[in-house]
């Protein structure tokens, strides 16, 4: 393979990585983030309330 072609690919390679890269970063933004009321049930103990973010 000469070097024109693998630079070319290469080029081509590195747009796909940062497009997908942007895709995950606007994709993880766009969920908010609020949080969750858990009730923890045990046998023998009182209800407990927890609060988790997901």
């Amino acid at each position: 393979m000469d070097i024109v072609k693998r630079t070319e690919i290469e080029e081509k390679l590195r747009k796909l990585i940062e497009d997908e890269l942007k895709k995950e970063v606007s994709h993880k933004d766009a969920t908010p983030k609020a949080p969750c009321n858990v009730i923890r049930r045990r046998k023998g103990e009182e209800d407990k309330r927890i609060y988790a973010l997901t």
